[in-house]
């Protein structure tokens, strides 16, 4: 049952190779999945952290393997890493903002709580999406390089 949700993922986030130039970046499509197919969310809902770049450049970098030399690992690795920064940063983003509470102000907590969850649940996103290009790439034909 685990397997073949990360199956699934799989096919909803990858995109097939092609032999033409792949396209330019549109910030009104969402990479983040098929089009064709329901969407997979592009962003984390509690932190905001927008997941879109990092989508196009995971499909782009499995288009262009046999241009760019990058294996299946080199693309899942560096879009978990992309999909982290935009965890981090929005995590730093929000801490900042609980860093202008003063003092002992109840709220200063509350934000840095909130600051967390949100981070966490952006963290547990990303980690969701790896495993399931991770696993996925070669088994559903979207990686085309050997």
């Amino acid at each position: 049952m685990k397997n073949s949700i990360f199956l699934l993922l799989a096919v909803i986030l990858m995109v097939g190779c092609v032999d033409e130039e792949f396209p330019p970046y549109d910030s009104s499509k969402n990479y983040c999945g098929p089009e064709d197919l329901f969407g997979v969310p592009n962003s984390n809902p509690l932190s905001g952290a927008n997941f879109n770049t990092g989508c196009y450049q995971h499909d782009k970098c499995y288009a262009e393997c046999k241009t760019n030399h990058k294996t299946q690992a080199d693309c899942d690795n560096a879009f978990k890493a992309g999909m982290d920064d935009e965890c981090d940063a929005m995590f730093d983003k929000k801490m900042n903002e609980c860093d202008t509470k003063s003092g002992w102000n109840p709220l200063k907590y509350t934000c840095i709580a909130n600051a967390r969850i949100s981070a966490s649940s952006c963290w547990a996103q990303s980690g969701t999406y790896y495993a399931a290009v991770a696993a996925g790439g070669k088994a559903v034909g979207s990686y085309p390089c050997k």
